[in-house]
């Protein structure tokens, strides 16, 4: 999937067992994949992970619920598009402040 090819951690693009669990999970949310992969860096600068950019999308739910394969696209989305100096991306991301 592009969006996760475009995801990348502090040491650059992500590895590709990581981008499989990330593949995995959006295909089928399952709260064990979910508890794998909450912690992922999916921005490196500021550093995002995945269950801190769910969480800027979604009310609080329950930490050990799984979100759905729309919440964590979103997710995923807002963090690649994230822009620092808050000008515009190339894929114009939903979460810019």
């Amino acid at each position: 999937m592009r969006i996760i090819d475009q995801c990348r951690d502090p040491y650059g693009r992500t590895s590709g067992c990581r981008r499989k669990l990330l593949a995995q999970l959006l295909v089928a949310p399952d709260n064990s994949l979910w508890d794998l992969a909450r912690g992922l860096i999916i921005r490196a600068t500021p550093i995002v992970t995945l269950e801190r950019a769910v969480r800027a999308l979604q009310y609080p739910t329950s930490a050990d619920q799984a979100p759905d394969s729309f919440t964590l696209y979103r997710a995923l989305r807002c963090a690649v598009d994230y822009e620092t100096n808050g000008a515009d991306s190339e894929h114009g991301g939903i979460c810019r402040k």
